[in-house]
């Protein structure tokens, strides 16, 4: 149907007779790419496995509100627009599968526990994941920064967004902890829910979590990182945004700009 239909925007979900979502998502991205919304059910399995289908090519996910047969799908119909028309502005042409599929040795040295002094602030959003799988293990274990990540994620998604980049990477990725005094050679992934903020106490930088208001509907946001990141350090501060649609992290770049950074 995707073939002869040619849709613009396809939706699967990952529990389907015969061909599964996953190998349905993998078919499609190799003969027919165009933007994949997943859905996928509440669960720890299925965080892994939309992980995967972001990794192999799905721009984005939405959880069903009660497991794997929800007959109550209405109750988020207004999240599945809005990563309908997310999915609609993503631009598949910059992505390269390739790169997924392969996985890199861990360096025999991760990490060296200095403190930073270039920060390096990554934003993302729709299609973010695939985008990080690809950039954070490209990262020399060599790199004399700290990676600091937010990505538009819900509650307890992050974690496994965080062992699977670490596996993958010659750098050390956790998700980051209230209090963490941020190394060289380390990347740290806002943890889903909490805005994450980097401050200046002494000589070293701390992470500072907390769950004030949404900024721009979305909670971790990009723009109080980056003017946290601007304030703590000024021409050594660098802002990435990556992915998505909308303004999150705009004013925050212009923060990181107007510091030297």
């Amino acid at each position: 149907k995707v073939q002869s239909l040619q849709p613009d925007i396809v939706t699967l979900d990952i529990e389907m007779p015969e061909l599964d979502g996953m190998g349905a998502l993998e078919r499609i991205m190799r003969e027919a790419p165009r933007p994949i919304v997943m859905l996928t059910a509440a669960s720890g399995a299925g965080d892994e496995m939309a992980l995967r289908a972001l990794e192999r090519g799905a721009v984005e996910f939405v959880r069903k509100p009660s497991g794997p047969i929800s007959l109550d799908l209405a109750t988020i119909r207004d999240e599945l627009l809005a990563a309908l028309r997310a999915a609609a502005q993503v631009n598949l042409a910059g992505v390269h599968g390739s790169a997924l599929e392969s996985t890199r040795e861990h360096a025999l040295a991760r990490g060296n526990g200095s403190a930073a002094r270039v920060v390096i602030a990554i934003a993302a959003s729709t299609g973010g994941p695939r985008a990080l799988a690809e950039l954070i293990p490209a990262l020399p274990a060599s790199l004399d920064a700290s990676v600091l990540v937010v990505q538009h994620m819900p509650p307890g998604f992050t974690t496994t967004l965080a062992e699977r980049l670490d596996s993958l990477s010659a750098l050390v990725v956790t998700e980051a902890a209230h209090g963490d005094t941020i190394e060289t050679g380390h990347v740290y992934i806002a943890p889903g829910g909490l805005h994450m903020r980097v401050q200046s106490v002494g000589r070293a930088r701390v992470l500072m979590l907390d769950d004030s208001p949404p900024v721009w509907g979305v909670r971790p946001s990009a723009d109080p990182l980056f003017r946290s990141a601007a304030e703590a350090a000024g021409a050594a501060a660098i802002g990435v945004v990556l992915t998505g649609m909308g303004r999150d992290g705009a004013a925050g770049l212009r923060a990181i700009r107007d510091a030297g950074g």
